[in-house]
C-alpha cells in the first residue's frame, strides 16, 4: 500500500506540472514577439510650437493621423511588423541618407528628392504613390509684380531641387520667361525678411507657410499650383530598401494597409482630421482649412501619380540634376 502524498510534495508536482503546461504558451508568447519586424519611418517631423517640447517625434497627413489613431500600429501588426519610431529631418533628402544607411526602413518623402536618390542608382523601391497633388503657392512682395508674368526681370526664391522649384522653373519655362528671371536660393526663414524688405520680389513655397505670411503680413499671393498650372504638380512617395523588401515581401500590403485606415478616418471625418492637424502644427484652422486636403487617392499607387514622376524624371534628366533614366513602373514594388 503506497503511502500518501504530503502536502509540501503535493505543491511541488502541481507547480512542475503548472511550469510544463504554461511553459509552450510562454515559449509561443516570446517567440510571436520576437517575429515583430521593426519599421521605423524616416520623413519631415512636425511640431506645434506653442506646446511643451517633446521627445516623440511626428508627423502629419494621413500616415500622421494615422499613428495619432493607433490603426497604423495595429495594421502592421496584423502582418508582423512593428511600428517602432518616425524619424524626423528638416528635408525629405536626409530621410532618403537615412533609409539607405539602414536607419530606417521606410522613407516618406515627396517625389523629387526620391527620383533622385533612384536615378543615382541607390536600391530602394517604391510601396506608395499618392495623387500629384503637391501645391506650390507663389507669395510677392508688398506692390510687386502681380501675375506670374510679370515677374520677368525679377528675382524669384525657392529651395533648389525642390518640388517648388521644379513648379517654378516649369511654369517660367512655358511662359518663356526663364531666361529672364533670376533665381535665388532661399530656406524659408530667409524668404520672409528679404521679401519684407524688397530684396526679393516672390518666393515659392508651401501653401501652409504662403497663407500664413498672406494673413500675418499681408504679403499677396501671386498664383497657387493646383489653379494656375496643376500640371507641374508632384507627389508624395514612400520607400523601402530593396534588401528589407527581399526579406519582408508582405510590407508593402501591409503598409498600405495602415496607412489607408489614416485616409478612411479622414474620409468619414474631415473636420476631425483639420482639427488635429492644426493641433499637431500650431498653425490657426483657418489656415489650415485653407490649404490642407482631406481627399486622398484609393489605392497604394495611383497612376496619375506615375505619370507625374515620369514627368518629373523627364525634366530632372533635361535639367541635368538625374544622373540616369529609369523605368518608373519598374521601380515600384510588386
Amino acid at each position: 500500500m503506497h503511502s500518501p502524498l504530503s502536502s509540501s510534495r503535493r505543491r511541488v508536482i502541481a507547480a512542475t506540472a503548472l511550469c510544463a503546461v504554461l511553459s509552450p504558451v510562454a515559449s509561443i508568447a516570446a517567440s510571436t514577439s520576437r517575429a515583430l519586424v521593426d519599421v521605423r519611418i524616416a520623413g519631415i517631423a512636425v511640431n506645434n510650437p506653442y506646446l511643451p517640447p517633446s521627445t516623440e517625434q511626428k508627423t502629419n497627413g494621413p500616415l500622421g493621423y494615422a499613428i495619432h489613431l493607433g490603426t497604423f500600429q495595429a495594421e502592421l501588426e496584423k502582418a508582423g511588423f512593428r511600428f517602432a519610431a518616425f524619424q524626423g529631418f528638416p528635408r525629405t533628402a536626409a530621410a532618403l541618407l537615412a533609409l539607405n544607411a539602414k536607419e530606417s526602413e521606410v522613407a516618406m518623402t515627396g517625389d523629387s528628392p526620391a527620383v533622385l536618390s533612384r536615378a543615382r542608382g541607390d536600391r530602394q523601391r517604391v510601396v506608395y504613390v499618392g495623387r500629384p497633388d503637391a501645391d506650390a503657392w507663389v507669395i510677392g512682395r508688398k506692390d510687386g509684380p502681380a501675375t506670374l508674368e510679370q515677374l520677368r526681370g525679377h528675382k524669384v526664391g525657392a529651395l533648389f531641387g525642390s518640388i517648388f522649384d521644379y513648379y517654378a522653373r516649369n511654369v517660367f519655362e512655358t511662359l518663356g520667361i526663364q531666361k529672364n528671371v533670376s533665381y535665388a536660393q532661399l530656406q524659408v526663414s530667409a524668404a520672409l525678411p528679404a521679401l519684407q524688405r524688397g530684396d526679393l520680389d516672390a518666393y515659392v513655397t508651401a501653401p501652409a507657410t504662403a497663407a500664413l505670411w498672406q494673413s500675418r503680413y499681408g504679403l499677396p499671393v501671386i498664383a497657387k499650383a493646383s489653379t494656375s498650372y496643376p500640371q507641374w504638380q508632384t507627389t508624395s512617395v514612400a520607400t523601402t530598401r530593396q534588401d528589407f523588401l527581399d526579406a519582408n515581401p508582405g510590407f508593402p500590403q501591409a503598409f498600405w494597409s495602415g496607412l489607408k485606415t489614416g485616409i478612411d478616418a479622414i474620409e468619414r471625418d474631415p473636420k476631425a482630421y483639420l482639427a488635429w492637424e492644426a493641433q499637431a502644427t500650431g498653425l490657426p484652422l483657418d489656415v489650415v482649412q485653407a490649404t490642407v486636403r482631406t481627399d486622398f487617392s484609393d489605392t497604394a499607387i495611383a497612376p496619375e501619380g506615375l505619370t507625374a514622376i515620369q514627368r518629373l524624371l523627364d525634366f530632372q534628366l533635361r535639367s541635368g540634376a538625374a544622373k540616369a533614366p529609369f523605368v518608373v513602373q519598374d521601380w515600384v514594388a510588386k
